[in-house]
C-alpha cells in the first residue's frame, strides 16, 4: 500500500503533470498582433490582448480568456481602411464635401460626404461609410444628357408615380414591391443620359415552420411569409436564445431571425445582476455557463467595495461588489462652514469614498473650539465638515 501512494505522488509531482487545464496557442490575427506577454503555457482563467495595426479598426473583443481549454470568446479581426484617390473620384465626377479633390485614408467604420461636379447629381445618400477596406461611392448623373422613355417593369413589384412620358436625364422613379415580396437592391432607379440605371428585383419571401427542440410556437403554419412573426415557449429547465424580452423570431429573407432556439439553463446563469453605478467591462450574454465570470467596474469618482469578478456557479451568480458613492465639497458647502480646501484653487472637487480630504480656515477666521478636526474622511457621499468663526 505505502509503495502505490509513493508511485502516486511520483506521479503527481513528475513535472510534465499538470492538473490545470490548459489551452493551445491563441490565434493569431492578420495586419495585428497579440500584445499581452507571452508565456510558456496558458492555464485557465489566463488572458491575451490583440491591438492592431495603424489604421486597421478591431471588431471583437480586445481581450480573450482561457475557460475550459478553449479560448473564449473568439479574437478579433481587423478591418481594413479605405483608400480613395484622386483619379477614382475624378472618373466618378465626385468630390469629398466642400469641393476638395485629394487623396484619402479612411478607417473602417468612418464615413466620408460627397458631391458631384457642376452639371450633375448626386444619387443619395451622399454620406458613404467605409466597410473593411470597401466603400460604395455615390453615383452622380448629368443633368444635360438625353431624356429616357418609360423605366423598365419589374415582375411583382410597382413603379410610385409613373405619370410622365419622358423623363429628364437625372430625374428618378420609386420602386415598391407587392405584399409578401421583398427588395434587392435600390429602390430607385435614375435616368442617365438616355438609359436607366439598374433596376431592383422582388423576391418572394417565405419561412418554412420552424423545428424548435425543446420549445414550441404560435400561431403554427406551414408557410409563412416576410414580416410574420411567431412567439416562442420554452419547456421547463430551458429558455430562449438569444432572449430578446419578448421571445418573437421574424420571417425574413434570410430565414428567422434571430434563429429560434431553446437551450438548457440547468447550471448555467441567466444576465449577470445590475450594480448601481457600475458597468460590466464585457458585452453581456443572455445565457452563461458554469463557471464563466464577468468584471464590473464603476463610474467615475465611484469606489468598488468587494471583488470586481462576479462568476456563474451552479445557476447562480455570485456575490456582486458595490460602487461606493463619491464625495462633492462644493464652493458654497465650504462658505458655509467658512473653510476651504487646503491643497487646491478650485470650486468644487470630487473625493472617492474612504479618501481624506484637508481643509483651512478662510483668511480672518479660525477653527471653532467644538469643531471636528480640518482633516476628514469621505464616508457615504459625505464630508463631516469642520467650522470656522471669525478671529
Amino acid at each position: 500500500m505505502k509503495a502505490w501512494l509513493l508511485l502516486v505522488a511520483a506521479f503527481l509531482l513528475w513535472p510534465g503533470f499538470s492538473s490545470q487545464k490548459e489551452c493551445e496557442e491563441p490565434d493569431e490575427i492578420d495586419f495585428g498582433e497579440i500584445v499581452s506577454a507571452e508565456k510558456a503555457k496558458y492555464l485557465e482563467n489566463d488572458r491575451v490582448q490583440y491591438r492592431c495595426n495603424p489604421c486597421y479598426v478591431l471588431e471583437g473583443p480586445e481581450w480573450i480568456q482561457c475557460k475550459g481549454q478553449e479560448w473564449t470568446p473568439q479574437p478579433p479581426k481587423c478591418l481594413a481602411p479605405c483608400s480613395i484617390t484622386r483619379q477614382q473620384l475624378a472618373a466618378k465626377n465626385l468630390f469629398l464635401f466642400g469641393n476638395q479633390r485629394k487623396a484619402r485614408l479612411i478607417q473602417s467604420n468612418h464615413s466620408l460626404q460627397f458631391q458631384c461636379n457642376e452639371g450633375y447629381v448626386l444619387v443619395v445618400p451622399s454620406v458613404r461609410e467605409c466597410v473593411d477596406g470597401y466603400m460604395d461611392f455615390p453615383l452622380c448623373i448629368s443633368e444635360r444628357g438625353k431624356n429616357c422613355r418609360d423605366p423598365p417593369r419589374i415582375e411583382n413589384g410597382d413603379i410610385i408615380p409613373l405619370s410622365e412620358q419622358q423623363y429628364r436625364s437625372g430625374s428618378s422613379v420609386e420602386f415598391r414591391c407587392q405584399m409578401y415580396y421583398a427588395m434587392e437592391g435600390q429602390n430607385r432607379s435614375y435616368c442617365d443620359d438616355g438609359t436607366w440605371t439598374k433596376v431592383p428585383v422582388c423576391l418572394q419571401i417565405t419561412c418554412n415552420s420552424p423545428s424548435i427542440l425543446h420549445g414550441s410556437f404560435k400561431p403554427q403554419r406551414t408557410i409563412y411569409h416576410d414580416g410574420d412573426l411567431i412567439q416562442i415557449q420554452c419547456d421547463s429547465g430551458f429558455t430562449f436564445e438569444p432572449d430578446n424580452g419578448e421571445k418573437v423570431v421574424e420571417c425574413t429573407k434570410n430565414g428567422w431571425s434571430p434563429s429560434p432556439k431553446c437551450v438548457d439553463i440547468e447550471g448555467k446563469c441567466g444576465r449577470p445582476p445590475r450594480v448601481e453605478n457600475g458597468d460590466i467591462v464585457d458585452s453581456i450574454k443572455p445565457i452563461y455557463l458554469h463557471s464563466e465570470s464577468v468584471i464590473y467596474q464603476c463610474q467615475n469618482f465611484y469606489a468598488m467595495q468587494g471583488s470586481p469578478r462576479v462568476t456563474c456557479q451552479n445557476g447562480h451568480w455570485s456575490q456582486t461588489p458595490t460602487c461606493r458613492v463619491p464625495c462633492t465639497a462644493s464652493e458654497e458647502d465650504m462658505r458655509e462652514h467658512n473653510i476651504r480646501l487646503k491643497w487646491k484653487r478650485t470650486d468644487k472637487i470630487y473625493s472617492e469614498d474612504g479618501n481624506i480630504v484637508e481643509f483651512v480656515c478662510l483668511r480672518d477666521y479660525k477653527p471653532h473650539p467644538n469643531s471636528r478636526p480640518l482633516r476628514v474622511n469621505c464616508v457615504d457621499g459625505k464630508f463631516d465638515y469642520p467650522d470656522c468663526i471669525p478671529i
